[in-house]
Protein backbone atom coordinates (compact mmCIF):
# COMPACT_ATOMS: atom_id res chain seq x y z
CA UNK A 1 0.00 0.00 0.00
CA UNK A 2 1.34 3.42 -0.95
CA UNK A 3 1.82 6.17 1.62
CA UNK A 4 -1.01 8.09 -0.02
CA UNK A 5 -3.42 5.17 0.17
CA UNK A 6 -2.41 4.54 3.77
CA UNK A 7 -3.04 8.19 4.68
CA UNK A 8 -6.54 8.06 3.21
CA UNK A 9 -7.27 4.80 4.97
CA UNK A 10 -6.04 6.22 8.27
CA UNK A 11 -8.34 9.22 7.92
CA UNK A 12 -11.38 6.97 7.56
CA UNK A 13 -10.27 4.81 10.48
CA UNK A 14 -9.70 7.70 12.88
CA UNK A 15 -12.96 9.48 12.06
CA UNK A 16 -14.91 6.24 11.95
CA UNK A 17 -16.03 6.85 15.54
CA UNK A 18 -18.10 9.88 14.50
CA UNK A 19 -21.70 8.74 14.47
CA UNK A 20 -23.74 9.10 11.35
CA UNK A 21 -26.16 12.01 11.86
CA UNK A 22 -29.87 11.29 11.59
CA UNK A 23 -30.40 14.55 9.74
CA UNK A 24 -28.27 17.32 8.28
CA UNK A 25 -30.36 20.41 8.82
CA UNK A 26 -29.85 23.34 6.49
CA UNK A 27 -31.19 26.80 5.83
CA UNK A 28 -34.74 26.32 4.52
CA UNK A 29 -34.06 28.84 1.77
CA UNK A 30 -30.97 26.93 0.59
CA UNK A 31 -31.66 23.26 1.34
CA UNK A 32 -34.87 21.32 0.81
CA UNK A 33 -36.04 18.79 3.42
CA UNK A 34 -34.61 15.39 2.60
CA UNK A 35 -31.75 16.68 0.49
CA UNK A 36 -29.34 14.90 2.82
CA UNK A 37 -30.89 11.45 2.38
CA UNK A 38 -28.56 10.48 -0.47
CA UNK A 39 -25.60 11.39 1.76
CA UNK A 40 -26.74 9.18 4.63
CA UNK A 41 -27.98 6.12 2.74
CA UNK A 42 -24.76 4.12 3.11
CA UNK A 43 -21.19 4.23 4.44
CA UNK A 44 -19.57 7.64 4.18
CA UNK A 45 -16.83 6.16 1.99
CA UNK A 46 -19.43 5.27 -0.63
CA UNK A 47 -21.03 8.71 -0.96
CA UNK A 48 -20.77 9.79 -4.58
CA UNK A 49 -18.78 12.94 -5.23
CA UNK A 50 -21.58 14.42 -7.33
CA UNK A 51 -23.98 14.08 -4.39
CA UNK A 52 -21.48 15.35 -1.82
CA UNK A 53 -20.47 18.43 -3.83
CA UNK A 54 -23.55 20.47 -2.93
CA UNK A 55 -23.03 19.77 0.77
CA UNK A 56 -19.31 20.56 0.42
CA UNK A 57 -20.14 24.02 -0.89
CA UNK A 58 -22.65 24.79 1.88
CA UNK A 59 -21.11 22.94 4.83
CA UNK A 60 -20.71 24.99 8.02
CA UNK A 61 -22.43 27.97 6.38
CA UNK A 62 -25.98 27.09 5.43
CA UNK A 63 -26.00 23.30 5.76
CA UNK A 64 -25.04 21.44 8.92
CA UNK A 65 -22.52 22.23 11.62
CA UNK A 66 -19.22 20.92 12.92
CA UNK A 67 -20.62 17.55 13.99
CA UNK A 68 -21.89 16.75 10.51
CA UNK A 69 -18.71 18.15 8.96
CA UNK A 70 -16.60 15.78 11.07
CA UNK A 71 -18.69 12.83 9.90
CA UNK A 72 -18.22 13.63 6.22
CA UNK A 73 -14.62 14.86 6.62
CA UNK A 74 -12.72 11.84 5.23
CA UNK A 75 -14.83 11.70 2.09
CA UNK A 76 -14.82 15.49 1.69
CA UNK A 77 -11.02 15.67 1.81
CA UNK A 78 -10.58 12.63 -0.40
CA UNK A 79 -12.87 14.01 -3.11
CA UNK A 80 -11.36 17.49 -2.96
CA UNK A 81 -7.81 16.12 -3.16
CA UNK A 82 -8.75 14.02 -6.17
CA UNK A 83 -10.42 16.96 -7.92
CA UNK A 84 -13.71 15.07 -7.92
CA UNK A 85 -15.89 18.13 -7.38
CA UNK A 86 -16.85 20.37 -10.27
CA UNK A 87 -17.66 22.85 -7.51
CA UNK A 88 -16.62 23.84 -4.88
CA UNK A 89 -12.94 24.36 -5.59
CA UNK A 90 -10.44 22.38 -3.53
CA UNK A 91 -9.22 25.57 -1.84
CA UNK A 92 -12.72 26.20 -0.48
CA UNK A 93 -13.10 22.68 0.93
CA UNK A 94 -9.70 22.63 2.62
CA UNK A 95 -10.24 26.16 3.92
CA UNK A 96 -13.15 24.84 5.97
CA UNK A 97 -10.62 22.95 8.11
CA UNK A 98 -9.21 26.25 9.32
CA UNK A 99 -12.69 27.55 10.09
CA UNK A 100 -13.30 24.65 12.52
CA UNK A 101 -9.84 25.08 14.11
CA UNK A 102 -8.89 21.46 13.45
CA UNK A 103 -5.49 21.86 15.13
CA UNK A 104 -7.27 21.94 18.51
CA UNK A 105 -8.96 18.57 17.92
CA UNK A 106 -7.82 15.32 19.65
CA UNK A 107 -4.25 14.33 18.81
CA UNK A 108 -5.14 11.25 16.77
CA UNK A 109 -7.48 13.30 14.59
CA UNK A 110 -4.90 16.04 14.12
CA UNK A 111 -2.26 13.48 13.20
CA UNK A 112 -4.56 11.77 10.69
CA UNK A 113 -5.39 15.07 9.00
CA UNK A 114 -1.77 16.23 8.99
CA UNK A 115 -0.66 12.87 7.58
CA UNK A 116 -3.25 13.14 4.83
CA UNK A 117 -2.19 16.69 3.92
CA UNK A 118 1.51 15.82 3.88
CA UNK A 119 1.01 12.70 1.80
CA UNK A 120 -1.18 14.61 -0.65
CA UNK A 121 1.70 17.00 -1.20
CA UNK A 122 4.27 14.24 -1.65
CA UNK A 123 1.91 12.34 -3.97
CA UNK A 124 1.65 15.52 -6.02
CA UNK A 125 5.44 15.91 -6.23
CA UNK A 126 5.84 12.28 -7.25
CA UNK A 127 3.49 12.48 -10.22
CA UNK A 128 2.98 14.62 -13.32
CA UNK A 129 0.54 15.68 -14.61
CA UNK A 130 -1.86 15.77 -11.67
CA UNK A 131 -5.33 17.04 -10.92
CA UNK A 132 -5.68 19.37 -9.20
CA UNK A 133 -2.50 21.15 -10.35
CA UNK A 134 0.34 21.97 -7.99
CA UNK A 135 -0.74 25.61 -7.61
CA UNK A 136 -4.15 24.51 -6.34
CA UNK A 137 -2.66 21.90 -4.02
CA UNK A 138 -0.25 24.36 -2.41
CA UNK A 139 -2.94 27.02 -1.98
CA UNK A 140 -5.33 24.42 -0.52
CA UNK A 141 -2.72 23.31 2.01
CA UNK A 142 -2.11 26.93 2.97
CA UNK A 143 -5.85 27.41 3.46
CA UNK A 144 -5.84 24.77 6.22
CA UNK A 145 -3.42 26.85 8.28
CA UNK A 146 -0.68 24.21 8.21
CA UNK A 147 3.00 25.12 8.17
CA UNK A 148 4.25 24.96 4.57
CA UNK A 149 7.94 24.74 5.50
CA UNK A 150 8.17 20.93 5.03
CA UNK A 151 6.32 21.17 1.72
CA UNK A 152 8.67 23.80 0.32
CA UNK A 153 11.72 21.96 1.65
CA UNK A 154 10.60 18.79 -0.14
CA UNK A 155 10.00 20.71 -3.36
CA UNK A 156 13.41 22.38 -3.12
CA UNK A 157 15.11 19.03 -3.67
CA UNK A 158 13.95 18.99 -7.32
CA UNK A 159 15.16 15.41 -7.30
CA UNK A 160 12.66 13.99 -9.81
CA UNK A 161 11.20 15.04 -13.13
CA UNK A 162 7.67 15.70 -11.75
CA UNK A 163 8.99 18.19 -9.19
CA UNK A 164 10.83 20.14 -11.90
CA UNK A 165 7.78 20.09 -14.17
CA UNK A 166 5.57 21.30 -11.33
CA UNK A 167 7.93 24.19 -10.64
CA UNK A 168 7.85 25.10 -14.33
CA UNK A 169 4.03 25.08 -14.33
CA UNK A 170 3.84 27.02 -11.08
CA UNK A 171 6.11 29.77 -12.37
CA UNK A 172 4.23 30.01 -15.68
CA UNK A 173 0.69 29.97 -14.28
CA UNK A 174 0.89 30.68 -10.55
CA UNK A 175 3.30 33.61 -10.49
CA UNK A 176 3.12 37.06 -12.03
CA UNK A 177 6.10 39.22 -11.14
CA UNK A 178 6.00 39.45 -7.36
CA UNK A 179 2.43 38.17 -6.98
CA UNK A 180 0.87 34.71 -6.68
CA UNK A 181 -2.05 34.58 -9.10
CA UNK A 182 -4.39 32.01 -7.53
CA UNK A 183 -7.47 34.00 -6.50
CA UNK A 184 -7.90 31.92 -3.35
CA UNK A 185 -4.64 33.06 -1.76
CA UNK A 186 -5.08 35.24 1.30
CA UNK A 187 -2.47 37.83 0.41
CA UNK A 188 -2.29 39.03 4.01
CA UNK A 189 -1.46 35.57 5.33
CA UNK A 190 1.94 34.38 6.47
CA UNK A 191 1.60 31.40 4.12
CA UNK A 192 1.28 33.69 1.12
CA UNK A 193 4.39 35.60 2.13
CA UNK A 194 6.23 32.35 2.83
CA UNK A 195 5.54 30.90 -0.61
CA UNK A 196 6.31 34.19 -2.35
CA UNK A 197 9.61 34.47 -0.46
CA UNK A 198 10.47 30.89 -1.40
CA UNK A 199 9.76 31.29 -5.08
CA UNK A 200 11.21 34.78 -5.64
CA UNK A 201 13.44 35.41 -2.63
CA UNK A 202 16.25 32.96 -3.29
CA UNK A 203 15.43 29.41 -2.11
CA UNK A 204 13.80 28.29 -5.37
CA UNK A 205 16.58 29.90 -7.41
CA UNK A 206 19.18 28.07 -5.30
CA UNK A 207 17.30 24.81 -5.82
CA UNK A 208 17.30 25.37 -9.57
CA UNK A 209 21.03 26.12 -9.54
CA UNK A 210 21.71 22.87 -7.68
CA UNK A 211 19.46 20.93 -10.05
CA UNK A 212 21.32 22.42 -13.03
CA UNK A 213 24.57 20.98 -11.67
CA UNK A 214 23.05 17.54 -11.17
CA UNK A 215 20.83 17.23 -14.24
CA UNK A 216 22.13 15.70 -17.48
CA UNK A 217 19.01 15.43 -19.63
CA UNK A 218 18.26 18.22 -22.03
CA UNK A 219 14.45 18.40 -21.55
CA UNK A 220 14.82 18.97 -17.79
CA UNK A 221 17.64 21.46 -18.29
CA UNK A 222 15.42 23.42 -20.67
CA UNK A 223 12.61 23.57 -18.08
CA UNK A 224 15.03 24.76 -15.41
CA UNK A 225 16.44 27.42 -17.73
CA UNK A 226 12.93 28.61 -18.56
CA UNK A 227 11.96 29.27 -14.93
CA UNK A 228 15.24 30.69 -13.61
CA UNK A 229 14.69 34.33 -14.71
CA UNK A 230 11.37 34.52 -12.82
CA UNK A 231 12.85 33.32 -9.52
CA UNK A 232 14.18 36.72 -8.50
CA UNK A 233 12.21 39.66 -7.12
CA UNK A 234 11.82 42.48 -9.65
CA UNK A 235 14.26 45.30 -9.09
CA UNK A 236 12.74 48.65 -8.27
CA UNK A 237 13.08 51.28 -10.97
CA UNK A 238 15.33 53.95 -9.42
CA UNK A 239 13.55 56.72 -11.33
CA UNK A 240 10.19 55.58 -9.93
CA UNK A 241 11.55 55.49 -6.39
CA UNK A 242 12.43 59.19 -6.45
Amino acid sequence: MSGWDAAKRRLYEVFGHVERPERVIGCPHCVDPGDELCLLAGPVRSVEAASLARYAAKALNTWGGVTEFRYFLPRLLECAAEDAFTYPDSEIVFGKLASVDWRTWPIDERDAIAGFLNEWWHETLRNYPVRPPVDTVLCSLAATGMDLTPCLSAWSKLDADPAIKHLHDFVLTGLSGSRLTNAFWNRRSSAYQQVLAWVTGGPAAAAVETAFAEQTREPMLELLAAVEPALHPPRENPDRAR
